[in-house]
């Protein structure tokens, strides 16, 4: 025969942890032996309603309400082996029962609702909390990334000027030494040049000549740029100025002699 579905209406039952609830299902029923179903029960359908109906408040008693909650399919089964023991009396065969609606009361369901937006609420600030901590932790790792490149930066710019710098008292002392060394060389050559053309002929009277003529200038000069009075006893006496110079020529000549010497 044809398969049934049979509504079984909505029971009220205490489950295990002392919860009252309102449970309603579906029976899939198909009769198998027609015999039993004419002789078994004078209404079979009436009969294994109302079993159903009594083993559904049976396991919902066996069970606490978030169990009843997240296992319909173990209450399923349970009802379902349960009635099918007594259905073969009446020649039928259980296929299968749903659990269509689980119905705390009122005082639960606020109680479940109010725990459920607790623990939303919970999450969120969970949530939060952890975004910020990881914001922290970003930011903080970014800075301590700016600092370390920032002083790298500045140690190389450091480095770079240091070397800078070094480099330029070297290429200066380079300039002043060879500088010194080309003046030396400028000096010990017009030495030469001069102590060469005082050892020719005429060359001692035009040394001469030549100190009592910058000698006058000298003169010339300090009576432009001073205040300063200078008296000679002989200033217009040439011989005089020739003996001076003469004096001081012999005088570098005794130095030349001396440092050769040492040499």
């Amino acid at each position: 025969m044809r398969e049934r579905a049979l509504n079984i209406p909505a029971q009220s039952a205490i489950t295990k942890d002392n919860v009252h609830v309102q449970v309603s299902g579906n029976l899939y029923i198909q009769f198998v032996n027609p015999e039993r179903a004419a002789y078994g029960s004078t209404n079979p359908i009436y009969a294994v309603k109302q079993h159903a109906q009594s083993c559904m408040r049976a396991a919902l008693g066996e069970l606490e309400l978030d169990q009843i909650l997240h296992a319909r399919a173990q209450m399923n089964t349970i009802i379902r082996e349960t009635v099918q023991e007594a259905a073969l009396a009446w020649g039928m065969e259980i296929r299968r029962y749903e659990i269509t609606e689980v119905s705390p009361d009122k005082f639960i369901t606020e109680a479940m609702d109010k725990q459920a937006a607790a623990e939303r609420e919970r999450r969120k600030k969970v949530l939060e909390a952890e975004g910020d901590k990881r914001s922290a932790e970003l930011q903080s790792e970014g800075t301590k990334i700016r600092l370390r490149n920032e002083s790298e930066g500045d140690l190389i710019r450091v480095k770079n000027q240091a070397e800078a710098m070094r480099v330029q008292l070297i290429l200066e002392g380079e300039g002043e030494a060879t500088a010194t060394k080309a003046k030396a060389e400028a000096q010990a050559e017009a030495i030469s040049i001069i102590a060469k053309a005082l050892n020719e002929t005429g060359g001692n009277e035009a040394a001469k000549i030549h100190i009592a003529r910058e000698y006058i200038t000298m003169y010339g000069e300090m009576g432009q740029k001073s205040n300063t009075m200078i008296f000679s006893d002989r200033p217009a006496d040439v011989n005089t100025l020739l003996a001076q110079a003469g004096a001081i020529l012999e005088a570098g000549k005794t130095k030349r002699e001396e440092l050769l010497s040492r040499e």
